[in-house]
């Protein structure tokens, strides 16, 4: 039996660290023949997964989960895969489509959509939205097999089925070792989508604070800045006066985002209270611990290990006198770096690495293959 897979999305870019370099890269080692359906990707074979890419021209978020989605559908179903895996909600009625033409089917929940409609505040008809999605919800877990990126998503599935995996998305140490290659550095180093919610506006009035006591650092953001939040940093009369401090990088692949470490004395994880991030790991707190960079993440129960460990120090997101402080604390030294840096990388490895997860991945791909 041909051992063929089709990851599938609308949304994220074809190197996007989960599904590319953890999944499909995985798949392709164990022996599967994997493509992968991205929007406005090249076309081209990496790391043994066929690249295959469909045209999203608009910023439209109805076009991207229509026509887009459709233009997904069509492509995926021409590579003649067994079994689909795809990685955005807006693709559960195309999730349809393929059960329809005889496919297994995965879905890779990477998010609590419920609590993200929840934390839209201007969402118009938000009991409505949320009505319509949980029935999507509702369909997705009696029609496919459910991957959960996060523990505390398996509440959404909970007593609707009984076929979910967790794949949490813990970072693949191997490729994190020597990144940082040597210690000091002043750089802060920010990676992910830049967002208000993530506290974006708090970080720049944190660095104006240090930058009236004359520390010196240089502020490393890598990643996509939202529109609104792009205006928002514009009109911002905080971020002019720390701007020759900061560099823009816009989205780099993972591990040429990381090699920015070497430059750096911490990384930053520092997001709001909002239902969503609550619940979730922040991914790039394991992988700053993997990467041997102390951290500043925001002082929710679920970091509470990270406190009792002294993995990174915590902070109120809402509060730029407190991320401030705790910025000053590692880049003048004033706790033993080298110390809980070793106490990361140790932990990471043994508890939350991608070598676990990976082994759930291709339990349940051989489960579905054997059928």
């Amino acid at each position: 039996m041909s051992k063929s897979v089709c990851h599938i999305t609308n949304l994220h870019s074809w190197n996007d660290t989960r599904i590319f370099y953890k999944e499909c890269t995985s798949l392709v080692e164990a022996g599967y023949d994997v493509s992968f359906v991205a929007p406005n990707a090249e076309e081209k074979t990496e790391n043994g997964v066929k690249i295959l890419s469909v045209l999203n021209p608009s910023q439209s978020r109805l076009k991207r989960a229509t026509s887009v989605a459709f233009k997904v559908f069509r492509k995926g179903l021409k590579t003649k895969a067994k079994v689909i895996h795809f990685h955005d909600p807006e693709l559960i009625w195309v999730g349809i489509l393929f059960r329809i033409f005889g496919r297994k089917v995965i879905f890779d929940v990477h998010e609590n959509v419920l609590a993200q409609i929840e934390d839209k505040e201007w969402l118009r008809l938000k009991g409505v939205v949320k009505l319509m999605y949980g029935f999507s919800e509702f369909l997705a877990a009696k029609l496919f097999y459910i991957v959960i990126a996060e523990n505390s998503y398996e509440e959404i599935f909970k007593g609707r089925t009984n076929k979910i995996t967790k794949v949490l998305n813990f970072p693949d140490i191997e490729k994190f070792k020597g990144l940082k290659k040597q210690s000091g550095g002043n750089g802060i180093l920010y990676v992910g989508v830049v967002t208000e919610s993530r506290a974006i506006i708090e970080i720049f009035q944190a660095l104006k604070i240090l930058q009236n006591k004359n520390i010196d650092f240089t502020f490393h953001c890598v990643g996509g800045v939202w529109e609104l939040t792009q205006k928002l940093i514009d009109n911002s009369p905080i971020y002019h006066e720390v701007k020759n401090k900061v560099k823009f990088y816009g989205r780099l692949p993972i591990y040429e985002a990381y090699q920015l470490a070497d430059k750096c004395a911490m990384g930053i994880s520092i997001l709001h209270p909002m239902p969503n991030y609550l619940r979730s790991y922040s991914t790039k707190i394991f992988e700053y611990m993997a990467i041997g960079l102390p951290f500043v993440v925001s002082d929710f129960e679920l970091y509470r290990f990270v406190k009792e460990k002294e993995f990174g120090l915590c902070v109120d997101p809402k509060s730029p006198e407190q991320i401030a402080e705790a910025f000053e604390t590692i880049l003048e030294g004033k706790i033993d770096i080298d110390a809980m840096t070793a106490r990361g990388k140790e932990v990471v490895e043994k508890e939350y690495s991608w070598n676990a997860q990976k082994k759930n991945l291709l339990e349940l791909y051989i489960q579905i293959f054997s059928k």
